[in-house]
């Protein structure tokens, strides 16, 4: 099978990385997610708009009730001489005030009927529930919401990770108030400032070989020597609690290094129903348990009589699920 021509493959994996950048140091994440899990809410301050797109969907859920909520971002990446790349992002979640949710998020890179991958995790009940797109659910017990909620924010906070990569360069002013599903609403526009994103941060010291395979040096290419080239948008946070209402953001960004790329994006996210409008979230009919290691090569032993089923077998299942040091 023929190679992609060079310009080709540049924007393949800059719109691939692009998609999945914006976890993030996943470590760091984790411990921020757990930190905003634990504390309380704080009070909403319209003079910092952009710091109510950094709430967790528990976060928002405690100050605005329950709530069911969707995204879509698209991007395009393109240079001269090249098809552009185009991959969409779905995103949605309905969290419930008691703490309860139901979280999907689906990639489709454009490459036809098949190729779309996706994740859908329900927690509920102190239980986590997940299933890959064309899989069932199965129980995860060891989980305890933990992964279930990094999960569920890192589809929520969306627009925070794009503004993230604007930095600086992202402003939002004031712009009267409007009604929004019933509620007071306070508007926000969002331009380009012209000022300069922050840089990304130091790679890390140690290296395979002392160098980084070709897809990731131009993602770091990308991080490091982004040029914000377009922003418009408009944001909405409820009055009272600062829960995003509506977020729409299209804008595009060049590279220091390569001046004729672009790559273009395009957020649409929305508050789709609140309060007792939402729809309750329950456990999956039909879940699976929970199977970490394929037991086909175990049941063959024990239908043949050559492995009991109690003793070591149950034991060593019983130890997979010993719950991890807190």
């Amino acid at each position: 099978m023929p190679l992609r021509p060079p310009p080709l493959a540049l924007a393949a994996a800059l719109a691939a990385c692009l998609a999945c950048s914006r976890g993030g140091d996943r470590a760091s994440r984790a411990q921020a997610l757990a930190e905003s899990e634990a504390s309380r809410p704080q009070a909403f301050d319209p003079g910092q708009p952009l710091e109510a797109l950094r709430l967790s969907a528990g976060d928002a859920a405690a100050r605005a009730g329950s709530f069911a909520w969707e995204a879509q971002v698209s991007w395009t990446v393109a240079r001269p001489g090249a098809a552009p790349v185009h991959l969409v992002e779905r995103h949605r979640v309905r969290q419930l005030a008691t703490g309860e949710f139901d979280v999907s998020a689906d990639l489709d890179p454009g490459a036809g009927p098949g190729s779309e991958t996706g994740k859908q995790l329900v927690y509920a009940g102190g239980m986590t529930y997940a299933r890959g797109r064309w899989a069932p659910f199965r129980e995860r017990p060891t989980d305890r919401g933990r992964d279930a909620r990094r999960f569920r924010d890192e589809s929520f906070r969306l627009a925070a990770d794009l503004a993230d990569l604007y930095g600086a360069a992202l402003v939002a002013h004031p712009s009267g108030e409007v009604t929004f599903l019933g509620r007071r609403a306070r508007r926000y526009v969002l331009s380009l400032s012209g000022a300069a994103p922050a840089r990304a941060g130091p790679p890390p010291a140690a290296l395979p070989d002392g160098k980084y395979d070709p897809g990731t040096r131009k993602r770091l290419d990308f991080l490091e020597g982004r040029v914000p080239a377009a922003l418009s948008g408009e944001l909405l946070l409820d009055a009272a609690s600062g829960l995003p209402l509506s977020v729409s953001l299209r804008g595009a960004f060049s590279q220091q290094s390569d001046p004729q790329l672009r790559a273009e994006v395009d957020l649409a996210a929305t508050v789709r129903s609140l309060g007792g409008d939402v729809p309750p979230v329950a456990p999956p009919r039909g879940a699976l348990g929970d199977e970490r290691k394929p037991k086909g090569v175990a049941r063959a032993l024990e239908a043949a009589g050559l492995r009991q089923r109690d003793g070591g077998a149950a034991a060593e299942e019983e130890q997979d699920e010993a719950p991890p040091d807190e």
